[in-house]
């Protein structure tokens, strides 16, 4: 089974429909209970698409096709946030430091994620937990450009 495939069943109460006609901005929306994604993007984006909406089946309420409000766009940030957390836990990034894989692609690629969503979610980390914090017996220590290291006890 692959990652699409798991996130899929992990998520069973909801439905999703993959649709060829749907406009190339868009990756994925969330309509009820419904999660429709445009299959004209690549797999690991397809991925990241469909973690944004299920975060907004979580932790969203509401119409958030217009983003004109300050709620809204506070809605629209958390359920991004939720699926930074859920497809790049710090756990993974663990495995991916004790398995040798340094480099944002090679950890990208094992995690089935567009290398620029990883970037994305270790800004957020970063931004979150300060450039030195502790997890789990580990020190994250984010450096220079965009670096992370992960130190043992």
């Amino acid at each position: 089974m692959n990652r699409l495939e798991k996130i899929i069943d992990d998520n069973q109460h909801l439905d999703f429909k993959f649709n060829t006609s749907m406009n190339s901005k868009h990756g994925a929306f969330i309509y009820d209970t419904t999660i429709y994604v445009n299959s004209k993007r690549g797999y690991q984006q397809n991925i990241a698409d469909i973690a944004e909406e299920i975060g907004h089946d979580k932790t969203s309420v509401g119409d958030l096709t217009c983003l004109n409000t300050v709620e809204k766009c506070r809605q629209e940030a958390r359920a991004r946030q939720w699926g930074f957390k859920y497809l790049v836990p710090l756990d993974d990034l663990i495995v991916c430091h004790k398995l040798g894989l340094r480099e944002y692609w090679e950890v990208a690629e094992f995690l089935e994620i567009p290398p620029a969503y990883l970037w994305e979610t270790i800004n957020y980390y970063r931004d979150t937990k300060g450039l030195v914090f502790y997890f789990k017996d580990c020190q994250f220590v984010f450096g220079m450009s965009d670096s992370l290291k992960i130190y043992f006890k």
